[in-house]
């Protein structure tokens, strides 16, 4: 059988819901059909994109760079698809991990009362380019600058740190808390993705490192575990409470700038639109 773009939407709606029996039920199809085509689809490229447990189902190492493909491939066939003004494709907004924090509800919820029409699909993307540069997305948060010249940005907000701590660490009995108090509790660390290095302390008081992670749930589970602390973008304390991890002000940390980040040539038409509302909704809450 000829592979074509539906063996791209069952792949990427597996990938989504982590298993193929709710891949099945968001599709409206049997389950034995969704298995079928994703096998037809990995002996078509002659290689493993899924790794199958009892848990579910997760991409492997070619999955994940098969993934992005995929995913540009299938927004290139709806455009084309939808290329009319009335049937506008959902606006792609990528996040690594805490979106625009706070302001992230009332963003969208505005956007949903002026455009009903166009929907903003929020995509979080374990890179902290948001998807952006795999073509996943058509505008990203992201907190670090790009400097690249096929790139636009403008920047939201400067976001203030946190510390994150086990729900029975000695910091949570402080006053306040500066980054020199965190130089005898074992640090972890978002390599992958996070904001966070060792450049935030002066040389002779930074802290040991007690693991890198790639993932915001790896990160915490770390914490709450007790294995180690760690620093991090005060939108993470609203967008990932977590019931064994307290999250304390850092008063000397530099803030976070937040922007938004798109193509220089991404002609979406409901792009323009999103960059002034979120600009507008963050300015309000920030006066």
């Amino acid at each position: 059988m000829a592979v074509g773009i539906h063996h791209l939407r069952t792949f990427l709606t597996a990938v989504d819901e982590g298993s193929i029996s709710k891949a099945a039920t968001r599709l409206h199809e049997a389950q034995s059909a969704v298995s079928r085509r994703l096998a037809e689809l990995e002996r078509h490229v002659k290689q493993t994109l899924l790794e199958r447990s009892a848990e579910g189902v997760q991409p492997t190492v070619a999955g994940k760079t098969f993934c992005a493909k995929a995913d540009a491939a299938v927004t290139a066939f709806d455009d084309a698809m939808h290329s009319d003004l009335h049937r506008v494709r959902a606006l792609r907004v990528g996040h690594a991990w805490s979106a625009i924090g706070v302001y992230t509800s009332e963003i969208l919820r505005q956007w949903k009362e002026a455009n009903p029409e166009v929907l903003v699909r929020l995509k979080r993307v374990d890179d902290p380019a948001g998807g952006l540069t795999t073509g996943q997305s058509d505008v990203a948060i992201m907190r670090t600058h790009t400097g690249r010249r096929s790139l636009r940005e403008e920047l939201l907000v400067m976001e203030p740190r946190v510390v994150a701590v086990p729900s029975d660490s000695p910091l949570i009995g402080l006053d306040e808390v500066l980054l020199r108090d965190l130089s005898d509790y074992p640090l972890v660390i978002n390599s992958f993705s996070g904001t966070t290095n060792l450049d935030l302390w002066e040389e002779g008081g930074q802290p040991a490192v007690a693991v890198e992670v790639d993932t915001i749930d790896d990160w915490q589970s770390y914490i709450a575990a007790g294995v180690g602390i760690g620093v991090t973008p005060a939108s993470t304390a609203w967008m990932h409470p977590h019931a064994e991890i307290c999250y304390l002000p850092l008063r000397d940390a530099p803030a976070v700038p937040v922007y938004l980040v798109w193509a220089s040539n991404n002609r979406h038409p409901a792009l323009n639109s999103f960059i002034r509302l979120a600009r507008d909704v963050v300015a309000e809450g920030a006066e």
